[in-house]
This record gives structure tokens, sequence and C-alpha cells, in this order.
């Protein structure tokens, strides 16, 4: 009867104050009981090895230091008529007599341990001690062959004797004293199972009961909204709105969670509504992109037919047929080196060509450039011709060559020249590349200028519309996904240019 009254107590405790405090009180005092727990348990600990050992340690202690005196003033005596009937030499005597002086020494003196009966009777084994050291110093100074040896050696032996008893009389008290000691601990050493035991129950019942409140108050909510959360998760929108008592902040969030689940249900029945609708939108979003892709590539197209190529091809040939009238071979073939170099750069239109014909078109541009340039510049190509049917990016050298003309040769007055070496490497994952290498000896990039490149690079920030590194730089990119680029320079000697692709043409998209 008690038991149940005493749960409905703790019962209308919970009810009247636990659910409305806020949660972080309620952590707050769970934490609470359990550190007030565990500090009692480790007083309770602390009481028990202060009975159990350090009390008991230092009455034991106590008759072991008085038990030492005794065997040292005892083995002391021994040895003194060991040495005066010359059995043992002096520094083995000196030994026992150290021992002695150590167990002398290390007699317990605190009076509120071992009582003023026993303190007393320590004092008066000191103070016989130090006059028994004063006497053996005598001793020792007198001639063995003089009558007062003999007289001092039988005055020692009388104050050894004196030393035993005071050491017999230490040890009784002492063992008097341990055993009113055990007399007196030893009704709390009966009980004290039973407080620890009481202690726990109530350390037990304290946890159980704010575990349980913590249980209803915390868990079981959380429990309600995540079997709540999954339905919701599983498209289920018809589960009812989650109920709990709690007016902290639990009950805040489960409140906020069925107003959340209403407007998400009104939500999603409004986007259901929409769907129909957001799809039609999109299908002529699409449409529109397409229609923009077309035009871009109808602007694309009309750029490239500014310029008609027959009308520019059949005035080139007219203006060639004049110079043969006239007997100009060098304006002659400046006429054809440039009408192949336009019909390379309007006729092309694929991604891709052989590496031959990227070539003829580099011989022409350069032969040009020579023509403009006189002997300051020259241009040395260094291939393989079983290279030449390999595919490379269309119009990918003439950029390159044209930045070492106008930036690098054309800036210094004796010229330079320009090399392009094309041979094939391995790259890290042992695949077959075509390395295209074009080299000069012009003026070089600044350092800083350099840095700037190769970080817009790797970054890839340039823009990649207009003609020169940028371009090559994203076309490679975009045609190939292992392609590699590299550009290094030497302001006052001259810039090399690498790049690499797949040696088949099947590396391009």
């Amino acid at each position: 009867m008690s038991k149940t009254a005493g749960e409905h107590a703790w019962s209308r405790i919970m009810k009247a104050g636990w659910s409305d405090r806020s949660l972080k009180e309620k952590i707050s005092a769970m934490v609470f009981i359990v550190f007030a727990i565990i500090l009692m348990t480790v007083l309770l600990d602390i009481w028990t090895i202060k009975i159990s050992l350090w009390d008991f340690r230092y009455s034991l202690q106590s008759n072991e230091l008085v038990g030492s005196l005794v065997e040292a003033v005892e083995l002391e005596s021994e040895g003194f008529g060991d040495y005066t009937r010359g059995d043992i030499s002096r520094a083995e005597l000196d030994k026992l007599m150290d021992d002695t002086a150590r167990a002398v020494s290390g007699l317990q003196k605190d009076y509120r341990r071992i009582g003023e009966e026993r303190l007393a009777w320590t004092g008066k084994t000191e103070r016989a001690f130090i006059i028994y050291r004063q006497e053996c110093a005598a001793f020792f100074k007198i001639d063995p062959l003089s009558p007062e040896y003999l007289v001092q050696e039988y005055k020692l032996f009388q104050m050894q004797d004196y030393l035993k008893s005071y050491g017999s009389t230490l040890m009784s008290l002492t063992s008097k004293a341990v055993n009113d000691f055990y007399k007196q601990r030893f009704p709390f050493l009966f009980f004290f199972p039973a407080v620890i035991l009481t202690v726990a129950v109530i350390m037990i019942t304290v946890v159980a009961k704010t575990s349980s409140a913590m249980s209803k108050t915390l868990v079981e909510p959380i429990e309600k909204l995540a079997d709540a959360s999954r339905k919701i998760a599983a498209n289920d929108l018809s589960v009812e709105d989650v109920t709990v008592d709690n007016k902290d902040e639990i009950g805040d969030l489960v409140h906020a969670f069925n107003k959340m689940k209403f407007a998400t249900s009104e939500y999603i029945r409004t986007l259901e509504e929409n769907r129909v609708a957001l799809d039609r939108l999109h299908a002529e979003e699409l449409e529109k992109i397409d229609a923009e892709n077309r035009l871009v590539k109808m602007r694309y197209k009309v750029l490239r037919n500014q310029i008609n190529p027959h009308f520019l091809f059949n005035t080139l040939c007219v203006i060639s047929g004049m110079a043969k009238l006239e007997d100009a071979a060098t304006t002659d073939k400046m006429i054809n080196a440039l009408s192949s170099l336009l019909r390379y750069i309007l006729r092309t239109e694929e991604n891709e060509i052989s590496l031959e014909q990227e070539l003829a078109m580099i011989k022409d541009y350069m032969y040009l450039q020579e023509m403009r340039f006189g002997e300051r510049i020259k241009c040395v190509i260094d291939c393989d011709e079983s290279l030449l049917k390999t595919n490379v990016p269309t119009f990918v050298l003439q950029p390159i060559i044209e930045n070492s003309i106008i930036h690098g040769l054309a800036k210094k007055e004796e010229g330079g020249y320009i090399r392009i070496h094309v041979f094939t490497s391995l790259n890290d994952s042992a695949e077959k590349m075509l390395s295209v290498v074009v080299s000069d000896t012009g003026a070089g990039i600044a350092p800083e200028k350099l840095a700037q490149i190769r970080s817009e690079l790797s970054n890839e920030g340039l823009d990649r519309n207009t003609i020169g590194i940028s371009n090559i730089y994203g076309r490679l990119k975009l045609l190939y996904e292992n392609a590699g680029f590299e550009i290094d320079s030497i302001e006052g000697e001259g810039t090399v240019v690498k790049f690499t692709i797949p040696l088949s043409s099947e590396g391009a998209t």
C-alpha cells in the first residue's frame, strides 16, 4: 500500500512540474542527479578505503615499526658481543648500529594516532638510545687492553637490555592499541554493507524514476514523430496528428510538425494540379532552346558566307593570271599560297583533318610570312612521314605560329626561326599520344605574364572566343578528354608550346 502511494506521489510531482519544464532544465536535472549519485559513490568509496585500508594500514605499520626496533636492538646486541670477541669487523657492527638508528627514527610520533602513553614511551626510547649511542662512541675510543674497556662493555650490555625492555613495552602498548582500534571499528564494518546496499537501492530508484520521466517526455514523443515521419516519407499523408502532453520544446516541435504536415499535404496537392502545366512549359522551353541553337548556327553560317568563296577564288585567279602575263612569278606564287590558305579556312568544316593537310597549310602561311619579313624568319618542320595521315584538330598550328611571329620573332631585329616537331609519346596511362611541339627563338614571355597565362589555363579562365592560345586550349579540351597542353618560355630566349592528343582519331569527340 505504501509503495503504491509513493508511486502516485511521484506521478503527481511529475505531472505538476516536470512536463512544464523546458528541455534544457530536464536535461540539467538529469545531469545533476547523475552527478550527485557519482559524487555520493565516490565519497562512499573514499570512506571505505579510509576505514579498510588507511586506518588499518597505519595500525599494522605501528606494529611493524616497533617490531623492527626490537629486532634491530636484539641484532645489534648480538653483533656487539661478536665484535668484542673478534668474530665480526667494525664495519659489520656499524651496519647493525645504523639499522637500529633507522628503526628508532622511524617510530610513529603522531599524538592523535598513538596517544599520550605510547608517545611518552617513544620519547623515553629515543632519549635512552641517544645516551646509549654516546656511550658507544666513548667505548670505541677506549684501548681494548685498558681495564676500563671491560667496564664500559658491560655497561653497554646493560643499556641494550634497557632498550629491549623499552621496545617490548612499546610492542605491548601498540598491540593493545591495535586491538582497541579493531574493536572500535567492528560495528562500522558490520553495518557498512547494509549502508551501502540502502544507498544503492535509493540511487537505483531515483535513476529509474528519472529515466522513466525522461522517456515519457522525451523518447516517446520523438518515437511518435519518427513513426509519423516514416509514413509521410512513404507518401502516406493521411497519418493522424501527433499528440503529446509536453509543454516544452518537444511540444513546440510536435505542434510545428503537425502544421508542416498539413502545409505539405496542401502543397503536394497544388503541385499535382500544376504538374501538367509545368510539363507544357518545360516542353515549350525546350523548343525555345532548340530554336536559339538553330539561330546561333544560322548566324555562324551567315558570318562564314559574308565573303563568297567563289568570288574570292575567281578574283585571285584573275590576279594570278595577270601576274603570269606580267612575268611576276613571285607575285603569282604568293597569290596561290593565299588562295590555298583561304580555301583551307573557308571550306574546312570538320573538327579534324589530317596532319599532312594542316602542315601544307602552314607551309603556305609561312611562305607568305617569309615574303613579308624576308630572311629574318625561317620555319623548320620535323615530322615522321608515317604520322602525316594522323588526324589533328583543324587550324590548330596556325594560331600558335602567328603568336610566335607577332609576339616573339617580329620584336627581334635579327629575327629567328620556328621549329615544328611532331613525334609520338606515352602518357601516364601508357596510352600512345601524338605530341606536337612548336618552339621559337623570339623575345619570350615575362615570368609574371607566363605565370598569369598558366594560372588562367589551369582555371579554364581564358576567353575561348578569341583566336590564339585560349582558342586552341579550349578546342583541345572539347575534342579530347585526355588532351594535354603546356607552355614554357624564357624571356629573351624564346617560347615553347606543346600539346598532346590521342594518336588515333577515335579519341576525338
